[in-house]
């Protein structure tokens, strides 16, 4: 199921599913005699959100409304949240919900400028890479550090850069590339490396620098500044097998009908081969420094007036012809500022870590920890006669005894249990409790905090409405095949008298999927009660 639910949730339906909890007075409507209060509805209509994304009127958006809780009512009636796709689906909603709570995106004036100040140039680097990954132990991870670390004073010391990347870096594409990784700009790349790279001088090498995929040695071989984006619209002649004439003698034409003074957009329609772009009058996306061909880009950033058109180019793929539309560039903070917001709240600079996040939980709920018990399971002797009661943690006074993650030691598996017992289950430990204080800390939001009950509350509706809509719908326009023919056997008046089944079978099963919907719509009406306090609805209209 696509995560489109999410974002259809909180534009659409982000106040749904009260059941019962409204005031007589300010019932809207009932079905089967339980009340809906008018507030939800009321917010949704006086913000437009129904009637600007449907055209609807009051009555005709109410009439959505209600269609929506028929369908949530039946979806629970049915148990729809007992299929196991459900299940899966819901989980994974409440996951990325408790995400967004437990690691809010925090945009400070500091990340602006720091973004602003890089986003002026561009680098081009190198590095040698030392793979880790996520199921690196401590010992595999400090091998790879100390790796880095030879590596990292061998360049010091003059070693060729080229050689030891071609012998040392995992970087799959050291081969092709020697470890050169081209020209990048603030957000280009993971944010430590990045700002590892930023702090360089021409020539200079990093120390290592760890990322998620391990430790790198960067070093900076050019600094240019960054000449912003640009919009154009272009015309492409592809060459034609053989005759190579015939499109430029074309491209030459219609350059003389543009400086004549002809609707670039028009000719871009009728002519461009570039049927994606050409829909649009040749428009192409915003782009930037090594982002597009060479040479179009070489001469889209030499255009300085909006409109100015440029003569036409030649690459491997024919002849284009180019017209500036716009252009941004970052010389001014108060130009740029919002895409910089924008651009730090997608990244992960505007997240704190769960390191962070664990250290501020410690904080707040009171963390006391009696890490010396952790002895008792430095060796299997006295992890079995051991009294395992005493807590070896304690968070807002909530205990996690020994005998808790001996159960939770019990269900790991590692191999290298016996290679350093005593390192191994240090390292479970921590695992353990980290874990344990995200959950006590997720229970707590989902016992505390409004917004994310009520956040997952309407995912778990748009979720149940989407299921049973596919079951009494989607699914038997696909997949019956026997009822998708009988209904062109007595709709085949709709048809022209002379098209076949096979021929028409897209038109017939999106009909066929219309006639499935309003049918299933009008028997909800009729199988549940509904009554409407039109003083409500006068008092909403009035509002």
């Amino acid at each position: 199921m696509k995560r489109v639910l999410l974002y259809l949730s909180i534009m659409l339906f982000c106040q749904l599913a009260s059941f019962g909890q409204s005031s007589p007075t300010d019932t809207l409507f009932t079905i089967n005699n339980t009340a809906y209060s008018s507030q939800e509805f009321s917010k949704l209509y006086q913000d437009n959100i129904l009637a600007r994304r449907n055209n609807l009127s009051i009555e005709e958006a109410l009439d959505l409304y209600i269609l929506f809780h028929l369908k949530l009512r039946e979806a629970k009636r049915t148990r729809i949240d007992t299929l196991p796709e459900v299940k899966n689906e819901l989980q994974i909603n409440k996951d990325i919900a408790l995400n967004a709570f437990l690691y809010p995106t925090i945009v400070t004036e500091e990340k602006i400028q720091e973004a602003f100040k890089r986003i002026q140039y561009f680098l081009k680097a190198r590095h040698i890479l030392v793979k880790t990954n996520k199921r690196s132990t401590p010992q595999d991870t400090l091998a790879a550090f100390k790796e880095a670390q030879d590596i990292y004073q061998d360049l010091l010391k003059g070693k060729s850069f080229e050689k030891i990347a071609r012998h040392q870096s995992d970087d799959q594409s050291v081969k092709a590339n020697h470890g050169e990784l081209g020209y990048f700009t603030a957000f280009d790349m993971d944010y430590k490396f990045e700002s590892a790279a930023y702090k360089l001088k021409i020539g200079e090498f990093s120390p290592p620098i760890r990322t998620q995929f391990g430790y790198h040695i960067i070093q900076i071989l050019e600094k240019i500044p960054n000449p912003g984006k640009i919009k154009i619209r272009y015309i492409l002649l592809e060459y034609q097998a053989g005759n190579k004439s015939r499109p430029k003698h074309k491209i030459d034409s219609l350059y003389s009908l543009l400086i004549k003074g002809a609707d670039f957009a028009q000719l871009a329609r009728k002519h461009s081969t570039d049927k994606r772009s050409a829909q649009s009058g040749g428009i192409l996306p915003w782009f930037g420094l090594f982002e597009t061909h060479p040479k179009i880009e070489k001469i889209a950033f030499q255009l300085k007036e909006i409109n100015e058109i440029s003569k036409p180019i030649e690459t491997e793929f024919g002849y284009h012809i180019l017209q500036l539309i716009d252009k941004k560039d970052y010389s001014s903070l108060d130009h740029c500022r919002k895409e910089i917001q924008q651009l730090i709240a997608r990244d992960n600079r505007s997240k704190i870590s769960t390191a962070q996040l664990i250290s501020k939980i410690k904080k707040d709920y009171q963390f006391k920890e009696n890490k010396e018990l952790l002895s008792n399971f430095h060796s299997i002797l006295d992890y079995a006669y051991a009294d395992l009661w005493d807590p070896l943690f304690t968070i807002d006074g909530e205990k996690y005894t020994q005998e808790d993650f001996a159960d939770y030691l019990g269900q790991q598996a590692s191999k290298d249990i016996y290679e350093n017992f005593i390192e191994y289950i240090n390292r479970i430990y921590d695992n353990f409790s980290n874990n344990s204080i995200l959950a006590f800390y997720k229970k707590k939001l989902l016992e505390t905090n409004n917004d994310l009950v009520n956040l997952i509350r309407n995912y778990e509706n748009r979720i149940f409405v989407s299921y049973i809509t596919k079951q009494n719908i989607l699914l038997p326009a696909k997949n019956d095949s026997t009822s998708l023919f009988e209904f062109f056997q007595n709709q085949r008046n709709r048809y022209n008298e002379n098209s076949n089944f096979e021929s028409i079978k897209k038109q017939v099963a999106s009909d066929y999927k219309k006639y499935l919907k309003e049918t299933w719509e009008n028997q909800l009406r009729k199988n549940y009660k509904i009554e409407i306090s039109q003083s409500t609805l006068n008092k909403i209209v009035q509002h």
